[in-house]
């Protein structure tokens, strides 16, 4: 049965800036699989006034979290009368799914909520996953490593990374001996143990998760072993650690204030000349609502929309030029999209036979 208050639906609105930071709480969505009998949590966002007399889109931000996770983990927009978890798990006529689900609050300061979804997903054996997502806790925007540090800074923690990751790689790579595999075995080992290092030396970010808590910041990177040979993998999930402190020559004025110990505004994100990842929304000039997931690039976090607020989302072809191109694989749909100054997304979306400005805000 699910435990959870349904999704907030008011529209983002163009408000003053208040003077009290955000207030978000974390609830949870429960409910128990029908024929595992087991209880699958998943995070929900909450938000409180923002002071006495100021007003702010609490509302929208708590949504735009809210969007996000589900969007990620669970493969749809937060839906009125449905359990969160049916898309994704298990049952008699569906093997392919998830046979549990649970959450971590990481970090919830006044700045910035992270917390990792974790569970065990069945595709023909089981296997575990967790995934991390910090946001803002000012706009409801997910974080990357870019937000965080100058371009140079983030060059040089990326330098840090490669120092501590390669000796171990290069190590694994020699060490042959002793090991109790087949030749198949050790060449399919050598072969993923190569192609990791080659993106670890290559790659313009070396880590592929971004673990960020009150006091430190994990980074950690997954050699591309399948499931099927994960065993050969002896090295693990590849991880550096960093304390606030050892971080500070690195970050930008954003990512100092997300660290302040007793921060008591809002931290301002960066509003860039790119498109930021995240959660927008806009009404077409027909009235029709249209909800934008924008993924951080085309490969990863892949970007979708859906033709309502809770609408069956469909999967966007991603090409950065001059313009934000996002395209329907199926050719049915297209946006063309260029950001503001302020970081608003403006633009026109073609559907069918027709084509409606749009107008996303930050």
């Amino acid at each position: 049965m699910l435990t959870a208050m349904s999704a907030v639906s008011a529209m983002a609105q163009a408000l003053p800036p208040s003077p009290w930071p955000a207030r978000l709480s974390v609830a949870a969505i429960a409910a128990t699989h029908p024929d595992l009998e087991t209880t699958f949590r998943f995070p929900w966002i909450t938000g409180s006034s923002c002071g006495p007399t100021a007003r702010c889109n609490i509302g929208w931000i708590a949504w735009r979290i809210n969007a996000w996770l589900q969007a990620s983990a669970l493969g749809q927009l937060p839906v009125d009368g449905r359990t969160a978890f049916e898309r994704v798990w298990t049952s008699s006529g569906k093997p392919h799914g998830f046979t549990s689900l649970d959450f971590t609050v990481l970090a919830h300061t006044r700045a910035f909520l992270s917390l990792t979804v974790h569970g065990t997903q069945l595709n023909g054996y089981p296997s575990s996953f967790s995934h991390a997502y910090s946001f803002d806790t000012a706009t409801g925007h997910p974080l990357s490593l870019q937000d965080l540090f100058t371009k140079q800074g983030l060059a040089s923690l990326n330098q840090d990374v490669r120092r501590q990751w390669r000796p171990r790689l290069e190590a694994a790579l020699k060490n042959e001996t002793g090991a109790s595999r087949d030749s198949d075995e050790m060449q399919s080992r050598q072969e993923y143990y190569t192609q990791c290092l080659e993106a670890l030396l290559n790659d313009q970010t070396v880590a592929d998760t971004m673990i960020l808590e009150a006091a430190q910041l994990t980074l950690t990177r997954d050699c591309p072993f399948p499931r099927v040979a994960q065993a050969l993998n002896d090295l693990g999930r590849l991880s550096a650690r960093y304390s606030r402190d050892a971080l500070q020559p690195w970050l930008n004025d954003y990512g100092r204030c997300l660290f302040e110990r007793k921060s008591l505004s809002s931290c301002s994100l960066p509003r860039g000349r790119h498109p930021h990842p995240g959660i927008y929304r806009a009404r077409a000039d027909h009235g029709d609502l249209v909800t934008l997931v924008l993924g951080r690039s085309s490969d990863v976090d892949q970007s979708f929309y859906a033709e309502s607020q809770a609408g069956p989302l469909h999967p966007l072809e991603t090409t950065q030029d001059k313009s934000l191109k996002l395209t329907r694989p199926d050719g049915k749909a297209q946006f063309l999209l260029e950001v503001d100054q302020q970081g608003n997304l403006e633009g026109i979306w073609r559907r069918a036979d027709a084509t409606f400005p749009v107008h996303f805000s930050y």
